[in-house]
């Protein structure tokens, strides 16, 4: 994997874009080495080259990501609109399950996050002989144990076992001979940091630091831990802290969460998200070009717009999930557009994101990784499973208010489940949780399966990519890859 090659992401720190390959890096030099992590400055350009990297491929940049695939297109929420070719094989053979130990979507997811820990370990571990003032070292410190947790998050749910890396490596094959360490362990290395940050990080961001993390930020991505764990009672508490301290709120309207008009200061329940720049080299968002329709054109992408790529297209099963007057589903999607010609055509794609600029891949509309309406119904499903259904009902129904439909009464906790299972698909669509709630609610067999869709029970993991066990063969494969 390419996590030998850790050394060489100083000098991709000194840049606040960091959006080369980590192989496209040139050797550490000596002014990276002797010179760089002394400043505060130093270590802000470091921070920030942590926040490049959720616009790696392996994340959420280039093609839209490899995130996209493993927890939406693998689903039943999206499916592919385009073309079968060479180059988009890999993300046919997830959204097919038939996913290969070769498949250079995992690939990329593998090594993307293990590139953002690089990154953060070699903050970590400079920040205690440096002299930079205190309450810049606990800050710096926050952030970079905030996005370890993240990145380590995904890992650990996309892979299982994975290697557990905590300090910088500085030889080029220093990781090649480190076994996956077990699931457990990694989730107290996740839990660990999230409990450091909440308490180094602050409560509110400057509109002039959009995009970095809070310390509610911390507490959801927490909470949301401890419900995976099936620790309901911790994540009940700590859902509670973030919901009680009303340092974020529902947006009136849902369309506006997600509108490039929707500033960063007025946009009240996104808690954590990706930062896109339209107008500079590499910083904008490509997903509206990229969800399209395939080959929609000028009719939906303007001139210089681009084609449409017509990847992650809306399944007519989440179509029909949507309750009559809901407004979610058209601020979400859309079942037909007009052509050059004027001519309807029917083509479902997601309308999210959408943002048109004077250029193909260009937008810059925020994607949300922790919002507040997430919050909310992860908190009501923690209070669920302790059995306190009729407390967790005004949660629910406080996100199912805002999408203009009526609330819902008289539930048990099974039903409850399921209404949670429904909600959460329909208001979080197209966000990379999918996949992630039916694994967690241990429904994913069941729901997919229904629907006749050929996933496979050892597909509730992903392969080890066979580049990293090809470069240690201390590395062990999933079960049945």
């Amino acid at each position: 994997m390419k996590i030998k090659y850790i050394s060489l992401v100083l000098l991709a720190l000194l840049s606040t874009a960091c959006e080369e390959s980590f192989l496209e890096q040139v050797p550490v030099t000596e002014r990276s080495e002797v010179n760089f992590y002394k400043t505060t400055a130093d270590f802000n350009n470091a921070v920030v080259g942590v926040y490049a990297t959720l616009k790696n491929p392996g994340l959420y940049g280039g093609g839209s990501g490899a995130l996209f695939s493993m927890a939406e297109i693998i689903t039943d929420n999206t499916d592919l609109g385009v073309t079968r070719q060479p180059v988009n094989l890999p993300i046919f053979e997830i959204d097919d399950y038939l996913i290969t130990i070769s498949n250079a979507t995992v690939g990329a997811a593998w090594t993307g996050h293990y590139l953002g820990i690089a990154r953060t370990n070699a903050i970590l571990d400079r920040l205690p002989a440096t002299t930079i003032p205190q309450a810049s070292k606990d800050r710096f410190e926050g952030e970079a144990k905030f996005m370890r947790a993240m990145f380590y998050f995904n890992l650990v749910r996309f892979f299982g076992d994975v290697q557990l890396l905590t300090s910088e490596v500085s030889s080029p094959y220093g990781a090649n001979d480190l076994p996956r360490s077990p699931a457990a362990q990694v989730y107290e290395l996740i839990v660990n940091d999230l409990k450091a940050a909440e308490e180094k990080l602050p409560a509110t961001i400057a509109n002039a630091e959009a995009g970095r993390a809070s310390r509610w930020a911390a507490k959801s991505l927490l909470g949301k831990v401890y419900l995976t764990l099936k620790q309901y009672d911790n994540a009940a508490a700590k859902l509670k802290e973030v919901v009680d301290s009303k340092a974020h709120d529902l947006m009136p309207s849902y369309a506006s969460v997600f509108a490039n008009t929707t500033s960063f200061a007025a946009n009240r329940e996104v808690i954590f998200a990706v930062q896109y720049l339209s107008g500079q080299i590499g910083q904008g968002s490509d997903m509206w070009s990229n969800w399209a329709p395939f080959n929609a054109g000028t009719a939906l992408l303007g001139t210089g717009g681009g084609g449409g790529g017509g990847f992650n297209r809306p399944t007519a099963d989440l179509v029909k999930a949507y309750e009559a007057g809901d407004v979610r589903k058209d601020a979400s999607l859309l079942t037909t557009y007009k052509n050059a010609q004027g001519r309807d055509v029917a083509d479902a794609y997601v309308v999210k994101f959408r943002q048109q600029g004077a250029l193909n891949a260009d937008s810059d509309v925020d994607f949300p990784i922790l919002r507040y309406a997430d919050v909310l119904l992860m908190y009501a499903e923690a209070l669920n499973e302790q059995g306190k259904t009729a407390d967790a009902l005004p949660f629910l129904n406080q996100v199912r208010k805002r999408a203009g439909l009526a609330d819902k009464t008289g539930l048990t906790q099974a039903t409850m489940r399921l209404a949670l299972e429904d909600e959460r698909r329909v208001e979080l669509a197209f966000e990379n949780h999918r996949w992630f709630d039916l694994l967690r609610t241990d429904r994913y067999m069941t729901v997919l399966t229904a629907k006749g869709l050929k996933v496979l029970s050892h597909q509730k993991l992903y392969p080890i990519p066979l580049r990293e066990i090809d470069l240690n063969k201390k590395l062990t494969q999933n079960t049945g890859y």
